[in-house]
């Protein structure tokens, strides 16, 4: 067994390890990364970029249907086996050059499992490595089912590295990733399913709105089944056939569930560092620190902190745990946190609720808008575009916006800087945007 000593000790290789270790070694500190998987992380391998390489795919052949016969003549098809290999040219190198970056910083790195043997060293392999300060940022995997026939269960990981789209998908789950895969699928040409055990699909957006986009994606093709609660998948010929309560029976070629994502923290054996956890993860405080000890840090998915499991907000934690180690004694705060579904139309929601606001009509303004006829959105025929702004009446200020349209990620990240820079909407009567664009909406969202 050979020793080693260092001043940080990063577990997991994703935007948080990655920005806590190359910021503390910037800083002078000796540094070391720890990698099970591949080095590179979830975001960057099988998560956020590979989707949204697909979603570019459906996107362009979503926006020529929408103009066949409007200038368009054929709508465009997609080949799953070349969009793949598209794909792959973002991943295949990362987790070489990742490794190379940590190795040219002069970052120590370290391939396997981490266990910890006390609340400063770890074991990793046959490697033992004592740490003033260790990070955890181990992230999170796709839950797995816990009825008979799991075995048949794909999960969100391998939906996203299939040679083969097959011609009918299902998936298990109502949240963004069911929806976007959904979306994905759909635009392939494939018969689409998804199965939620409630009838309330993606909870944490604007139900009008969502219930628009369901019912959108319905007239494209998308089979929903709402309050069904699957308790078997058998393997029935060519087909897998899935069962649930009061007689429900589908057959599908494939099944992708998608019902949440765990904490990667069951190897890392906690309680010999005394870390306490629970289900959504590693107990920290304000300053990202484990109550049990200062000098153990947890961001990113795997830490139970109120930021959404963004990349974005995984990468500010890790600043903070940085900063931290460095000396600073900063607790975070939050910013307003734009979020996007990317289906056709997309999903966008930051800040508060409208069902929030409407608990308080003398702080609060709710703004509709049915932009649907507008000339942003009727020049590529979209179906439907909306729009809910929610501000203080006091000053007018945005506390809240909501879109569901295809241009609704530029929006609500046009909202984030007004809500950080405590703007309002009539403060951009003075501000000339390019016209026709969807930034230049903006004012006459007021």
């Amino acid at each position: 067994m050979t020793e080693y000593t260092y001043d940080v000790v990063v577990i997991g290789s994703g935007a948080s390890g990655t920005s806590v270790a190359f910021e503390t070694r910037a800083a002078g500190l000796s540094v070391a990364i720890v990698e099970e998987r591949s080095w590179g992380g979830t975001c960057v391998l099988r998560g956020c970029d590979p989707k949204k390489v697909l979603v570019g795919a459906a996107e362009a052949r979503n926006f020529s249907k929408r103009l066949r016969g409007k200038g368009i003549q054929q709508a465009a098809t997609i080949s799953w086996s070349d969009l793949m290999a598209f794909k792959e040219t973002f991943v295949e190198d990362v987790p070489e050059q990742r490794l190379q970056s940590f190795q040219e910083a002069g970052i120590e790195t370290f391939f396997g499992k981490a266990q910890f043997q006390s609340k400063e060293t770890l074991l990793v392999g046959q490697d033992l490595l004592h740490a003033k300060n260790i990070v955890l940022a181990t992230g999170a995997s796709p839950n797995k089912q816990t009825i008979p026939g799991n075995e048949f269960i794909q999960t969100s990981d391998d939906f996203l590295s299939l040679k083969d789209l097959p011609d009918s998908v299902t998936f298990i789950g109502g949240g963004y990733i069911s929806f976007e895969f959904a979306s994905i699928a759909l635009a392939a040409g494939k018969e689409v399913h998804i199965i939620h055990h409630n009838s309330n699909p993606l909870k944490k957006f604007d139900p009008d709105f969502v219930a628009a986009l369901v019912s959108l994606m319905e007239e494209e093709g998308v089979h929903f089944h709402f309050d069904t609660t699957i308790s078997k998948v058998e393997k029935k010929a060519e087909k897998l056939q899935i069962s649930g309560e009061n007689d429900f029976v589908l057959q599908t070629d494939i099944i992708i569930g998608a019902t949440g994502r765990t904490p990667n923290i069951s190897h890392l054996d906690l309680e010999k560092a005394h870390i306490d956890y629970s289900k959504k993860g590693i107990t920290v405080n304000e300053k990202l620190q484990t109550v049990s000890n200062p000098h153990i840090y947890a961001c990113g998915d795997v830490a139970a902190t109120k930021g959404a499991p963004l990349t974005p907000v995984v990468t500010m934690e890790a600043s903070i745990v940085a900063q931290n180690i460095l000396g600073a004694d900063d607790a975070i705060h939050y910013p307003a946190i734009p979020s996007v579904v990317f289906t056709s139309p997309k999903l966008a929601s930051i800040g508060i609720s409208a069902q929030e606001a409407k608990k308080q009509p003398a702080k609060y303004q709710i703004k509709n808008h049915d932009t649907t006829n507008w000339y942003t959105y009727k020049r590529t025929n979209e179906p439907l575009a909306l729009a809910k702004i929610i501000v203080d009446k006091s000053n007018q200020q945005i506390k809240g916006a909501h879109f569901l349209s295809e241009e609704a990620d530029y929006m609500i990240n046009y909202i984030a800087i007004l809500m950080k820079a405590n703007l309002t909407l009539s403060d951009l009567q003075t501000v000339l945007f390019a016209y026709p664009s969807p930034a230049s909406d903006l004012s006459a969202l007021n």
